[in-house]
């Protein structure tokens, strides 16, 4: 598996950081969110609008640019997938480790 190529701090600090980005929420950009409304930075707020977002990219861009940005946002899409597909096997391992533990 290629889990082993990265070291365990740097894979636990990954996972720990994947974690905290999607169970607690950035306070800074609910205060802000107003400022991020005409910025193509703003798919990682808690007020992200997707119609507005793919206006602004269309208006922004062009056809080159859009099939870049697919590509890269489906890369990332399948990054954040195998990350997460890689914690819950993790997680399923350890459950079943301290199920084993009980049983004993």
């Amino acid at each position: 598996m290629g889990t082993e190529d990265v070291p365990l701090d740097d894979k636990a600090k990954r996972m720990r950081d994947l974690l905290s980005s999607f169970y607690s929420p950035d306070p800074s950009s609910t205060n802000d969110a107003s400022s991020n409304h005409g910025s193509l930075d703003a798919i990682d707020t808690t007020s992200f609008d997707a119609d507005q977002y793919m206006n602004l990219l269309i208006r922004k861009s062009n056809l080159e640019a859009l099939l870049q940005r697919h590509v890269e946002m489906a890369a990332e899409i399948k990054n954040i997938d195998t990350d997460l597909q890689m914690l819950v096997y993790e997680n399923y391992n350890k459950f079943i480790s301290a199920t084993d533990a009980i049983k004993r």
